[in-house]
């Protein structure tokens, strides 16, 4: 990627000087100009910006704000870029109605095609953020499930609902895309089922809880040498108890990790097709 970037620079960098090299047209420098300016912006983003944006990639899913900080780079980027091709266009037009030349279609295409390309990134980016902060918080979730932390889980879980809760609001605003509403319903189906996942988790933290006490109880129970009827029958009932909550703790992780499984090969995928169907291609 790096040699890429590098022979692309030095590209840009041999065309923006063959450029700025050549006479001016009938005494008119604006587009000899208008272009090296374009081709100067071109080389500052891939040297300059390209390289923020890649050490920030690195980073970008440790954090929420982490990868906010990344989208909001890249849409930066594309902003300059359009404006960039916006000046470049407009000096086009005027320069070809100047001395009457007739554009082709592919000019005006092209642009057009890069301008649905960034539409195309921008709602993507949109519904990702919203997708992806309660998708970490659940990662702080499993981590503390883990770790049998049940404070961990009772604090984390009550973040995931709010994050989910949110985000299913935030998704009230948006619209379908050119009539494309699959990423919008697939980001609901995630958010809808971390909010399940939420509802769902305290047959986990019962399970620690017995398990706890259970581990006491079976503790205190075998120092016994002669334990009284009593005593075998609360240890007897421990052992139901914690039986029953193992059982509930499987069926309830399985139960999940196969729905969490399911509803995010959903999104990736929705995400996949949303990107063949809406970004344009170029011949």
């Amino acid at each position: 990627m790096e040699a890429l970037r590098a022979k692309l620079l030095d590209e840009v960098q041999e065309a923006r000087m063959n450029i700025s090299g050549l006479p001016s047209f009938k005494g008119e420098k604006g587009y000899r100009d208008s272009t090296v300016n374009f081709m100067k912006l071109y080389y500052n983003v891939l040297n300059e910006d390209y390289s923020k944006i890649v050490n920030m990639e690195e980073i970008a899913e440790q954090s929420y704000d982490a990868m906010e900080a990344y989208m909001m780079a890249q849409e930066m980027v594309s902003k300059k870029l359009d404006e960039g091709n916006d000046k470049m266009r407009l000096a086009t037009e005027a320069f070809a109605a100047k001395n009457n030349i007739t554009l082709t279609k592919d000019n005006t295409e092209l642009g057009e095609k890069m301008k649905q390309v960034h539409e195309v990134n921008t709602y993507h980016s949109v519904l990702y953020l919203i997708f992806f902060k309660p998708y970490k918080q659940e990662g702080y979730l499993m981590e503390a499930v883990s770790k049998n932390n049940i404070t961990g889980i009772e604090q984390n879980k009550n973040s995931l609902l709010r994050y989910a809760q949110e985000g299913l609001e935030k998704l009230k605003d948006i619209k379908a895309f050119q009539g494309d509403n699959s990423l919008q319903s697939a980001c609901k189906a995630v958010m809808n089922f971390y909010v399940k996942e939420v509802e769902k988790m305290s047959t986990i933290s019962d399970f620690y809880l017995i398990k706890e006490r259970f581990e006491t109880i079976k503790k205190e129970f075998e120092k016994k040498s002669s334990p009284s009827q009593a005593e075998v029958d609360a240890y007897n009932k421990s052992v139901k108890d914690i039986n029953a909550a193992s059982n509930a703790f499987n069926n309830t992780s399985q139960s999940l990790n196969n729905e969490r499984n399911d509803v995010l090969k959903e999104w990736n995928r929705t995400v996949a097709a949303f990107f063949d169907e809406h970004t344009p291609s170029y011949n």
